[in-house]
């Protein structure tokens, strides 16, 4: 008799079921690739979209000296690009330097203007860029929260002699100018003259960017050229310095007699231990920028202080002598108040009944203070 062998092997149901399996591995495989690469795409389009934003506005971390550098299309342009393509190729603008972002791909020369599915970004000019690409959601870049962050700040300052003398009845002769780019191609000057004090402020109308800003003196001749760096929602503060004692002080008017420093009533008080501090309020009420450089505080008694604090930052610290009843006593640093500004607050610490040494507290409860301000603001109040 012949053995015959038998081949062993698969049933038709078995190579169902393991197809069944690959099926579903397959499936599970594929599932997680598209999930990986939707993730892959919303990262590549967010680094795009932050590109776009520092095209637009410049890279604030660009800095040189310890001034930004980096202002893109609207720091050379002066105000937004009406389209992405303003990016790379010139509207015709005298001031464009583009291109400020590139592509990176050469034969795809419009890959910046497309999201990582190829879906072209959304914007019209306004404050965000919009990817639509994404299936289950939009990705919004919001550039800033609004324009005139951008387009309209504030650039304002003071103009002195060398000994720091402001210029009186001389403003009238003098000319500062700032000059921007207009948002058009080309530049605008503003011009404008500062007041008795020096004082001098472009309201709200200064794009981003570096700036030159100039002062000129008509009587002598004098030009002062100097610049600004103007970071968005700002309000820069810049001293022009014309050479030479050119101005006489004005001593009896406190430099323009602006009085523009209202007391906030019901605030001042005496504080501390023994009452030996005292603490009150004011608010710039005038439409002007304010330096204050020194202060002259007046009452009854001997009391002489070591400190002053104006808003929290020491201006005045001595205690070798300490400042009495009548002193002008100078500011370590100036402090600028611009206008509409919130209420300040002023105190005035460690009154002793000795000008040195150490001394014993005294109670300035129950005083009538007058306080006199660089500007020329005169306050009185009762503690």
């Amino acid at each position: 008799m012949n053995n015959v062998s038998k081949n062993s092997g698969f049933t038709l149901v078995e190579v169902v079921m393991v197809i069944i399996i690959l099926g579903i591995i397959a499936g599970i495989a594929m599932k997680s690739l598209d999930s990986g690469l939707e993730a892959t795409r919303i990262e590549e389009t967010k680094n795009e979209l932050r590109n776009l934003s520092m095209a637009i506005s410049g890279n604030p971390e660009l800095y040189s000296n310890g001034v930004r550098t980096d202002y893109g299309y609207i720091g050379d342009v002066g105000a937004m690009p009406v389209n992405l393509d303003a990016l790379v190729s010139n509207p015709g603008y005298a001031t464009w330097k583009g291109p400020y972002i590139h592509s990176d791909f050469t034969n795809h020369p419009d890959d910046f203007k497309q999201d990582a599915w190829g879906y072209a970004y959304l914007y019209t000019g306004g404050n965000y860029i919009r990817s639509t690409g994404m299936q289950s959601d939009t990705i919004d870049f919001m550039l800033t929260p609004s324009l005139t962050d951008f387009t309209a700040n504030t650039v304002s300052g003071r103009i002195t002699d060398a000994v720091g003398n402001p210029p009186g009845d001389e403003s009238n002769g003098i000319s500062v100018k700032l000059r921007y780019p207009n948002g058009a191609g080309g530049y605008r000057d503003s011009v404008l003259t500062p007041n008795s004090s020096g004082y001098f402020s472009f309201q709200s109308c200064v794009p981003i960017g570096n700036h030159t800003i100039e002062a000129v003196y008509a009587s002598t001749n004098d030009t002062l050229i100097s610049f600004v760096s103007v970071i968005p929602k700002s309000e820069v503060k810049t001293n022009l310095r014309f050479a030479g004692a050119l101005w006489a002080a004005d001593e009896g008017s406190g430099e323009g007699a602006s009085e523009s420093f209202e007391y906030i009533d019901g605030s001042g008080r005496a504080l501390g231990s023994g009452n030996s501090n005292i603490q009150f309020k004011i608010k710039n009420t005038s439409d002007q920028p304010i330096v204050v450089t020194w202060i002259r505080v007046t009452y009854d008694g001997e009391a002489y202080y070591q400190i002053i604090k104006w808003a929290g930052k020491t201006v005045f610290n001595n205690s070798s002598p300490r400042a009495g009843s009548d002193d002008q006593v100078g500011f370590s640093t100036p402090q600028y108040v611009v206008p509409y500004a919130p209420s300040i607050t002023l105190r005035l610490n460690k009154f002793k009944d000795v000008p040195e040494g150490g001394g014993s507290n005294v109670d300035m409860s129950g005083k009538d203070i007058t306080i006199e301000l660089s500007d020329g603001s005169v306050i009185n109040f009762s503690t």
